[in-house]
């Protein structure tokens, strides 16, 4: 019997189920669930962006990044036959009002995202010991965060958007 992934050839028998505990399973959802809100924060933020380098730094957060990873926490939860969360609209479009928010605001919330969900990745990933097929997956996306973070400090210094502390001179 050979068993490549999910995929198996040979007699049923001598299979491996995929196994994950209970908080796995949760943690799995529940990254699942939150990218799936971050997609659809992002998408609103298309809407209000003016500025034509912060609307592509989005869409390569969106698409490079936010999708991707959702489309493979969809399939580990497929692999274990788990319910998907519901998912919000695939697109979202609204009629931009200027005067509530800015380049400046959309950026800073989205920077202050990107740090919390490093925190919340360092969380998850020192918690999953059972599966280390998932672990491995969570510590990639992990590292894609860190290149997508490192773009927008970059990013923000460019713009005048990153609030930089002052350096210190000792006397």
């Amino acid at each position: 019997m050979v068993q490549i992934g999910n995929y198996h050839l040979g007699r049923a028998e001598t299979t491996e189920k995929p196994q994950m505990d209970a908080g796995e399973v949760f943690s799995l959802w529940d990254m699942l669930l939150s990218r799936y809100d971050i997609i659809t924060k992002t998408q609103i933020y298309q809407n209000f962006a003016h500025d034509p380098d912060l609307k592509a730094m989005l869409s390569i957060g969106l698409s490079g990044t936010l999708e991707k990873q959702a489309t493979l926490l969809e399939n580990e939860m497929n692999t274990h036959r788990l319910p998907l969360p519901l998912r919000n609209p695939k697109s979202v479009n609204l009629p931009s009002h200027s005067e509530v928010i800015d380049d400046e605001f959309i950026f800073r919330d989205v920077f202050f995202g990107i740090q919390g969900f490093l925190d919340y990745h360092a969380r998850i990933i020192r918690s999953i010991t059972t599966n280390d097929k998932f672990r491995k997956q969570l510590i990639d996306m992990a590292v894609d965060e860190l290149y997508l973070f490192d773009k927008f400090v970059k990013f923000g210094k460019l713009k005048g958007w990153l609030r930089v502390p002052p350096i210190y001179q000792p006397q």
